[in-house]
């Protein structure tokens, strides 16, 4: 795969990276390598660039003109809209339970941690 290399770097496809947490990048003349990394030793830091200008926008492009091709190539499922609408309506639902008495932010995490315990 041939890639462009700007003024923001280097942008590697997601599908390369699947099933990576961290890969370390080297450069020996023209030749670079990217390998995986199991651990970062302790005290060790990692540098980061965050795409952002023309290379940010003309990213979110691309992926818009493919979220808009995967939508025109689906048909409508009267299944999948029924369950969508009842899940909805469990949420509308939920929500009404506690609209006259709410529940206060100390109640939400005995919630949490009872969750978290397994009770």
């Amino acid at each position: 795969m041939r890639l462009k290399v700007n003024e923001n770097g280097l942008i590697i496809p997601p599908s390369f990276l699947t099933g990576l947490d961290e890969v370390e990048v080297t450069r020996e003349g023209d030749f670079i390598s990217i390998k995986k990394v199991d651990k970062i030793p302790d005290g060790d830091s990692i540098d980061i660039s965050i795409v952002e200008g023309e290379v940010a926008q003309n990213l979110l492009e691309e992926n818009l003109k493919k979220i808009k091709e995967s939508q025109k190539n689906q048909t409508f499922n009267p299944k999948k809209a029924a369950l969508a609408q009842r899940f909805r309506n469990l949420c509308r639902e939920v929500q009404e339970l506690y609209a006259d008495d709410p529940l206060s932010e100390a109640e939400i995490a005995a919630e949490i941690d009872a969750f978290r315990r397994g009770e």
